[in-house]
């Protein structure tokens, strides 16, 4: 069941939302976060059952581990070991659910052996809910867990609006809301602002994103064929895939954070207008925030610590220093961010060159004097965003290279062979308007600023005015966001799955 289906926008989450008001009047917030805990499951479940029990075995396992990690503060080293068991169980699990079919295709490759693959189907959002825990087990041995019970942390790690794609919650984020909530279960103000934010998310997805997605599967899938492309036609498909995405992963963010927000549940900020960034280390504190902060504390931070403290021991100059303290750590972090992706080349491959662009922006904003004027850096940012986005969408290597060596005039210029021959000129006008809707438009928190609705502090790009576009109770506000509803929900297709469901 997805968000964008109509089984989920008139049958549960009305049904859920009304049984959660009146759990909370029946049994006070006790009954209603226990509700809401189970009805995450319920959730989930429509995805299949199996797949369900996997979640609620995870849950179960980690609990009881975090649990007794906390208890063994007294005895470092045995929580410790627990703590690596702990981690390295989850991590094999993600492995053999996600990456076993892959190292099968890698053994038969290098060694010619006739193994088959295992039939196999990992649980949607697994690698969302597997880190989530992870960060739940290092806060256990870091002394940092906040008060709680195993209903809460059902409710914590499947939070039904999280729990398929984030964004990857920190349990202190969650459990400090769950601990003596003091907001009514239902509060009006509240709830318009929610389903303000989800509409405006539902809108993004199934009519933004949705629409220019067919120009960029014709351009991957002619490439996939072996077809030939010519550069322009390269560039454009490049481009609707980064927009669809764009607007796929932003409208997801907005309706699970306005989803959290009915239920009385701030949930943090994931996208803030990536597409403004001037250089590749601010569209990364801008795309997939909660993914960034998650790997920024518990793989950059360490391999950074690390090579500080060899950097020290071998008294290396400020190159060699440079390379294993900022350099390395960047290049390992998004190694590994794009390994979590998924399996496949293509994703390793994503995040090797997200990793090598953030080293040399390092480098460059480590030893050069010279700045580059914002114009230039935001092209130059979005030509290493698109080329790589290629990477992460293209079905294999071969089909990724045909495509990046046509854009970068190193493929066919063969005009003739261009597939979008007959829907060029549309695809490149919506290129235009989505390019101008990103760059030019407030976004969601923008709109929403005077009702914040995420448990993030303001970033500074909140406090722009929005203009006639800020958002306010009042009959005008509830005049656009009814036209919102309607356009998207007759807009609504078999295809409007996120893309992000896949990892």
């Amino acid at each position: 069941m997805f968000f964008t289906s109509y089984q989920f926008i008139f049958l549960f989450l009305p049904i859920t939302f009304v049984c959660f008001v009146l759990a909370h009047r029946l049994g006070g917030w006790n009954w209603a976060i226990n509700f809401l805990g189970l009805a995450s499951l319920v959730f989930y479940g429509f995805f299949g059952v199996k797949l369900m029990l996997i979640l609620l075995a995870s849950i179960t396992f980690n609990y009881m581990l975090g649990n007794i990690i906390a208890c063994l503060k007294d005895h470092p080293l045995v929580a410790k070991q627990t703590l690596l068991f702990s981690v390295a169980t989850n991590l094999v699990m993600l492995g053999y659910l996600k990456y076993s079919n892959f190292f099968i295709d890698i053994s038969n490759r290098l060694l010619d052996a006739g193994f088959t693959h295992f039939d196999l189907v990992a649980p949607i959002g697994v690698s969302f809910f597997t880190f989530i825990q992870i960060g739940y087990l290092i806060d256990a041995y870091n002394n940092q867990l906040v008060k709680h019970n195993f209903s809460r942390y059902i409710l914590f790690s499947a939070f039904f609006p999280c729990v398929t794609a984030g964004p990857l919650v920190l349990q202190r984020e969650i459990m400090e809301q769950l601990e003596a909530p003091r907001h009514p279960a239902f509060e009006l103000r509240r709830l318009v602002v929610g389903l303000t934010m989800f509409g405006i998310g539902l809108f993004k997805k199934v009519v933004l994103a949705d629409s220019i997605a067919p120009y960029a599967n014709q351009v991957f899938d002619a490439a996939s064929l072996g077809h030939h492309i010519d550069a322009g036609t390269s560039w454009i498909g490049a481009v609707c895939y980064a927009l669809q995405l764009y607007f796929d992963f932003s409208g997801y963010s907005d309706m699970a954070i306005g989803l959290g927000t009915i239920f009385g549940i701030k949930l943090p900020l994931n996208f803030d207008s990536p597409f403004k960034s001037t250089n590749i280390s601010e569209f990364w504190r801008r795309w997939h925030m909660t993914m960034t902060r998650f790997f920024t504390n518990y793989v950059y931070s360490g391999v950074a610590m690390s090579g500080m403290r060899n950097s020290a021991r071998w008294r290396l100059g400020s190159v060699g220093r440079f390379m294993l303290v900022a350099a390395m750590p960047a290049i390992v972090t998004f190694l590994v961010a794009g390994v979590w992706h998924g399996s496949g080349w293509t994703y390793m491959f994503y995040g090797l060159m997200h990793g090598c662009a953030i080293a040399i922006f390092l480098a460059w904003r480590e030893f050069s004097k010279i700045k580059l004027p914002a114009a230039a850096g935001w092209l130059l940012t979005m030509c290493t965003v698109v080329s790589a986005l290629v990477m992460f969408r293209a079905p294999d290597i071969s089909t990724a290279t045909t495509i990046l060596a046509s854009m970068w005039g190193m493929g066919s210029f063969d005009i003739g062979t261009s597939l979008l021959a007959s829907d060029i000129g549309r695809a490149f006008s919506m290129i235009i308007l989505f390019g101008s809707i990103t760059m030019l438009l407030p976004n969601t928190q923008q709109i929403l600023h005077h009702d914040w609705p995420t448990s993030d502090v303001k970033p500074p790009s909140a406090e722009m005015d929005a203009g006639l576009l800020s958002w306010r109770l009042s009959t005008g506000s509830a005049f656009v966001t009814a036209i919102i509803y309607t356009v998207a929900l007759t807009s609504i297709g078999a295809g409007s799955n996120f893309l992000y469901y896949k990892f």
